[in-house]
């Protein structure tokens, strides 16, 4: 581990959970330095999402469990989904073996994951931003803006944990694949004082896309509009009053917003599905959306952030510390893998829904056609062999 001030073995950009579980990781199991660059100051509030039981271990192994559990999240007891039916179907995480799930306050998680992180070592600097390049050596030297100051620093190997944008794998070369156009228009919705407990995320198809809705501590619930970006500007489902008409059309996800006031206008996030190709290369590695990300559907972006960060970390002390590539290049195969189960997964749900037979969100997907960011027609891209 060098000394040198301005020296990390390890940057990385960007401080959501992919980022800080890589940061954690090689802090509590390397000697390893690492410093990670966040535009934010973790101050802002940020979407709300529901986490399946099972996360326990992956917190466990990072060492922030105790400080989860004293954050407040809410419990979630299961999920329930209108799919395929008018009629909603429950299923209760009481009979799976891994216990209850949470409804997360995502400010507060990921201000945690920071705390924690700069608590085993790291050096985080917040509402920062980086410029990159390589140098002759095949290291990484950054510039830094932070605190108002320019501050100039080197790096043994940079992780991007920048999300969907992908800035530094798309800057060193690598191919985003992008395989839907779905966006979620979100906002949150202002409970009324005494409204009944809502312990479960509730999912509602309709023609445009689907519903989701689950509540956050305190008396707020999020709720969302999935659909294609150009049903949403078609329809101006991103202004107030459409997304409002539509909204009141779903029965289940409606009736447990009675009494409820928007609080702020809706926003649109992307939520498409996209692998990185490859997802590492020389000198760097990319972790969380920057390396693959999946339909909201699955309810699996934080658990799959921290696992791929945990992941990647190992691997990037296995070259920095041992001069092994291999851990790498499994890691990448990893991604692979891991996307083309989770498509064919998708496919074979989003085909259960069979109502609306002119609607143009769902005829896509049963027509199992996916395109890239130029709008041509690609597979999922399958493993292959990556070199470092």
């Amino acid at each position: 581990m060098s000394s040198h001030p301005n020296w990390f073995d390890v940057a990385v950009l960007g401080g959501g959970p992919g980022g800080l579980a890589a940061a954690l990781t090689l802090c509590r199991y390397s000697d390893l330095s690492v410093l990670v660059v966040e535009k934010s100051g973790y101050d802002m509030p940020r979407v709300g999402e529901t986490l399946a039981p099972g996360i326990q271990g992956l917190l466990e192994y990072l060492g922030v469990w105790k400080a989860f559990l004293a954050d407040g999240h809410l419990p979630a007891f299961g999920t329930a989904a209108a799919w395929g039916s008018s009629v909603v179907a429950a299923r209760d995480f009481i009979l799976t073996p891994f216990g209850t799930g949470w409804h997360l306050d995502r400010r507060r998680f990921d201000h945690t994951l920071a705390r924690e992180a700069e608590a085993a070592g790291a050096t985080i600097w917040r509402a920062a931003d980086a410029r990159f390049e390589p140098d002759a050596d095949g290291r990484w030297r950054l510039e830094v803006r932070h605190a108002g100051e320019r501050r100039l620093v080197e790096a043994g190997f940079l992780v991007d944990a920048t999300g969907k944008s992908a800035v530094v794998a798309r800057r060193c070369g690598a191919r985003r694949c992008i395989f839907d156009r779905m966006v979620a228009v979100i906002t949150m919705v202002e409970l009324p004082a005494g409204s009944p407990a809502e312990t479960v995320t509730l999912v509602e198809t309709c023609a445009e896309g689907w519903w989701y809705s689950a509540k956050l501590p305190g008396a707020m619930m999020t709720v969302a509009l999935m659909s294609d970006t150009g049903i949403i500007h078609a329809r101006r489902l991103a202004d107030a009053e459409p997304w409002r008409r539509l909204l009141q059309d779903q029965p289940h996800t409606w009736a447990r917003l009675e009494g409820g006031r928007l609080a702020g206008r809706p926003r649109i996030i992307p939520a498409f599905s996209a692998r990185l190709e490859p997802a590492v290369g020389h000198g760097w590695v990319a972790v969380g959306d920057a390396a693959a990300s999946h339909d909201p559907l699955s309810s699996s972006g934080i658990a799959r952030a921290l696992d791929s960060g945990i992941h990647a970390a190992r691997a990037i002390c296995d070259r920095l510390r041992y001069g092994r590539p291999d851990g790498l290049i499994e890691y990448d195969r990893w991604i692979g893998e891991s996307f083309e189960h989770y498509w064919a997964t998708r496919q074979r749900y989003y085909a259960l829904e069979q109502r609306w037979p002119g609607s143009m969100f769902w005829n896509r997907r049963r027509s199992n056609v996916a395109t890239d960011r130029l709008g041509l027609q690609v597979s999922p891209p399958a493993a292959r062999e990556t070199r470092i």
